[in-house]
């Protein structure tokens, strides 16, 4: 969950401090000898303006309970007077001294509680509100002024009444900053339904809301949790798991997406501490698909897309599959989806494998001895020349005769069935999902 961190600035001297380190922002080359290459990177491509916005404090406790993308909020003189989103953490004695003691002219660094555990911001914004509208969205007492440095307790978080996400609570209460949506699907209808409305969207250039959302819900059907992200300034849909990814969608009139802002779309990866990033668009232009590769991100047209999601739909692929093909740098073609394809296939021919299984030992009078027994009488029931080997009988038994499975158990005098075929079906589609493929009878 998204956490809310106060930044006090109640002091004359730290308010000066908050408007140089925060507000105005201390620039990156001043400090470059004391970032290591990644933090360099990061906050480079991550400024517009080749600036840090930083804090400091000495309170360690709670700043180790900071994570990236949390919302910082500057509390000073009865108001919080800005907001910022935490772009990184970096415990830095070093570098504090340098800025907060060479930097400043208060004089109230001190070497007994150095402010060396240091938040770094983006997408800072000025505000103006009253500490009084904050206390009552989080339940705080009316009287409550913040006394240090503070990070809001989760289960404040998660009694926030009638929000949808803590983004929105505070975009809402400052006006400013992005609105996050979860997606949930559960009560939507059919897939082709979506599949119709993404291919719409994508074309209509008065639609891009409309077909971010519609995204977001697209890899929430993929198994995904999902977030829309509204507003033009940071990416478009967040993924949090499997995989922590950013999606940017663009909507083209004309089909196609023919320059891709490669920059900007890793710079929202970036601030959003994410694992890689997708764009998604109707189509894309030779040159933009000829580039993907080198640019480490994916791009996918939405016609895959709707591939992905039949393929979902139909054999419940599961998205760790599906996002392992999607975090490959490069365009998503035909040759990603013939590789998932033969994943489905593995599937299908290890449901038909455990299903034979259960029917030979159906049709045993007794117990079997050895999975090559149990494989003759796969041989005979079969009326194909795809029979499974007998490495592959024995793996089927391991797992039919596991105790979390129960289908089949082993004695002294070998392996009996514990389950009849139709009650097999139901357990291999919960095992796996997949039993056979479209068109043939169970």
């Amino acid at each position: 969950m998204t956490g809310i961190v106060i930044l006090p600035a109640g002091r004359d001297d730290a308010f000066e401090d908050y408007k140089q380190f925060i507000r105005d922002g201390h620039p990156i080359e001043d400090i470059e000898s004391y970032l290591n290459d990644e933090d360099l990177e990061l906050f480079r491509t991550t400024s517009d303006d080749d600036l840090v916005h930083v804090w400091g404090t000495s309170v360690e406790g709670t700043w180790r309970n900071v994570e990236r993308n949390d919302i910082a909020l500057v509390y000073h003189d009865g108001a919080f007077v800005a907001r910022g989103q935490v772009l990184q953490l970096r415990h830095d004695p070093d570098l504090a001294e340098y800025l907060w003691k060479e930097n400043v002219e208060h004089g109230r660094w001190n070497e007994e509680s150095p402010w060396e555990y240091m938040t770094f911001l983006t997408d800072v914004e000025e505000v103006d509100v009253d500490i009084k509208q904050f206390n009552e969205l989080v339940g705080y007492d009316e009287t409550y002024r913040p006394q240090g440095f503070t990070r809001v307790a989760d289960k404040r978080l998660n009694q926030l009444s009638g929000e949808e996400s803590v983004e929105t609570a505070i975009a809402d209460l400052t006006d400013a900053g992005e609105r996050v949506h979860p997606v949930d699907d559960e009560d939507d209808g059919p897939a082709p339904d979506l599949a119709d409305q993404l291919r719409t969207a994508s074309t209509d250039g008065n639609a891009h809301e409309e077909f971010e959302k519609l995204v977001a819900k697209a890899f929430s059907r993929l198994g995904c949790a999902a977030d829309w992200i509204e507003g033009g300034g940071d990416t478009d849909v967040e993924i949090r798991s499997p995989k922590h990814v950013v999606v940017e969608v663009k909507a083209r009139g004309n089909g196609r997406v023919n320059s891709l802002e490669v920059t900007n779309v890793d710079k929202h990866r970036r601030q959003r501490g994410a694992d890689h990033a997708i764009v998604v668009a109707p189509g894309f232009a030779p040159k933009v698909i000829d580039n993907a590769e080198t640019t480490e991100l994916t791009t996918i047209a939405v016609d895959d897309l709707v591939e992905l999601l039949d393929r979902r739909d139909e054999y419940a692929v599961p998205p760790e599959e599906i996002l392992a093909l999607l975090t490959r740098s490069g365009a998503f073609q035909d040759d990603r989806l013939d590789l998932l394809d033969e994943y489905i296939q593995d599937r299908i021919d290890a449901g038909e494998t455990l299903l034979a299984v259960i029917r030979a030992l159906e049709r045993a009078d007794g117990a079997v001895e050895t999975a090559e027994d149990v494989r003759w009488i796969v041989v005979g029931m079969e009326d194909s020349n795809d029979i499974p080997t007998t490495e592959e009988v024995r793996s089927a038994l391991q797992l039919l005769a596991h105790p979390s499975v129960g289908a089949v158990e082993q004695d002294k005098e070998g392996y009996r069935v514990t389950t009849d075929y139709d009650n097999g079906i139901q357990l291999v589609r919960s095992l796996g999902d997949i039993v056979q493929p479209p068109g043939r009878e169970e």
